[in-house]
């Protein structure tokens, strides 16, 4: 059996779309239905059932998935001793990001974790929340960094998947100044709907606020645009399209300069933990040197 159909039905799952699951994996759509029901035939049940306007999992798909996760992984584990048995494995870091972090916090805190001696060659992918989540479940990075609301249920499967929290963060609501140096808009006030610069569901950050009761229609916001990109955002809210809720560690320079203001006191402040996350299978010697040097230091 080609061991990429798996890939291709984890895809699916995800999405939930064939359209856009077969973008993801740079086919076309009646080439990605193809190897689906080659799956399918394979397995010798349905695991997607399609309709006209949604597609859902059978109780096969569903029970499929964890094994089909649990394959994927499993291969490139056994790629990777492969390696190391033949002498070949390199001291490569393969991690990923949300575009938030990759900018200004990773590099950072890698250099505080040891410097490119010790990290080795850097492979580091910057994406999405979602696909930083793909990434780490079908084995394509051994580490993926992220914010996360603290007590919050874990974006990854607890039983599959460690999570250490490695710093912090807060999500501050942020408008450009007037000609006076004052907000643009000011959460809470008599203004009966203040625009709102939110970010797409494939921005982990969406979940950390919709969690936290900040959203379309609450708070007094109104969504007038989205990104997937807090960088975005925080360009937009510069040009005086609304208030977004920013990563501090992100927008700190832009507030330092007076470009960015406070839409509202601290007290609106969401507070957000940063983390790792890795497998709980055996990553290769240098890999696990690095995440000992990671649960050593104090966050």
């Amino acid at each position: 059996m080609d061991t990429t159909l798996f890939d291709d039905f984890l895809e699916l799952v995800r999405e939930l779309n064939f359209s856009r699951a077969a973008e993801n994996r740079n086919l076309t759509q009646p080439a990605f239905s193809r190897r689906i029901k080659q799956l399918e035939a394979a397995i010798k049940t349905p695991l997607i059932h399609r309709t006209t306007r949604q597609v859902t999992l059978t109780a096969a798909g569903r029970a499929f998935q964890p094994r089909a996760e649990a394959i994927v992984r499993m291969l490139s584990e056994a790629r990777l001793e492969a390696l190391e048995a033949a002498g070949l494995a390199q001291r490569t870091l393969n991690l990923a990001a949300t575009h938030a972090l990759s900018y200004t916090f990773v590099p950072k805190w890698l250099m505080q974790i040891g410097g490119p001696s010790q990290i080795g060659a850097l492979n580091m992918v910057s994406d999405t929340h979602r696909q930083g989540v793909r990434l780490l479940q079908n084995g394509e990075v051994s580490f993926f960094i992220c914010h996360k609301k603290p007590n919050s249920a874990e974006d990854l499967p607890e039983k599959q998947f460690r999570c250490h929290p490695i710093g912090g963060d807060r999500l501050v609501p942020l408008c450009a100044p007037d000609e006076s140096g004052r907000p643009l808009w000011r959460l809470g006030s008599a203004a009966s709907q203040v625009p709102f610069i939110a970010y797409s569901s494939a921005s982990g950050l969406h979940a950390i606020l919709e969690a936290h009761g900040i959203g379309d229609g609450r708070r007094g916001l109104e969504t007038k645009m989205n990104s997937v990109l807090a960088s975005t955002n925080l360009e937009m809210a510069k040009e005086g399209q609304g208030v977004a809720f920013l990563p501090l560690s992100l927008a700190e320079q832009e507030m330092a300069r007076g470009t960015l203001v406070r839409a509202g006191d601290p007290s609106l402040d969401v507070p957000v933990q940063l983390v790792i996350y890795r497998s709980r299978s055996r990553l290769s010697a240098h890999c696990e040197a690095f995440w000992l040097k990671v649960v050593s230091q104090d966050t």
